[in-house]
């Protein structure tokens, strides 16, 4: 079995970096102490400066978060839509998943079922800790808890 580096990690705090799609952002995972670094190339300050170059001058030390790809959320949405029972409600999203705007257009359609589009959210929210978890596993990170 593989030795992990055991960190502590903001695993909220990872699953918001790992979901900002912005090319003008970047988040690093600092591997010694488990901080999470942002960058953004609108932010020229001296105390952005000396990240960039701490990063440039240890790249072992810090991990590139890995940013979420549409396709994933694309594939939670189908398969939240398997879980629903009310049988209309399944039928409007699988329409609304057809096509262009399809994220807006599930969206729309569950703001007008509040306790479905609660369950969604704590159902995407489960799909980002999981992916989380699989990156740091992936990169020999395991997640201390406390």
């Amino acid at each position: 079995m593989e030795n992990k580096n055991s960190l502590k990690v903001d695993l909220d705090g990872l699953c918001q970096a790992m979901e900002d799609n912005s090319y003008e952002h970047d988040y690093y995972l600092d591997l010694n102490n488990g901080e999470i670094l942002f960058l953004s190339e609108y932010i020229e300050d001296d105390d952005t400066k000396e990240q960039k170059d701490q990063i440039e001058d240890n790249p072992d030390r810090y991990e590139l978060i890995p940013k979420a790809e549409s396709r994933e959320g694309y594939e939670d949405m189908v398969d939240f839509i398997a879980t629903v029972t009310d049988e209309h409600l399944a039928e409007l999203l699988e329409m609304a998943v057809d096509g262009k705007d399809a994220f807006r257009r599930f969206k729309d359609i569950l703001s007008r079922y509040p306790k479905e589009q609660g369950r969604w959210f704590r159902f995407r929210d489960d799909r980002s800790v999981e992916r989380a978890l699989e990156w740091l596993d992936e990169i020999g990170v395991a997640l201390v808890v406390e």
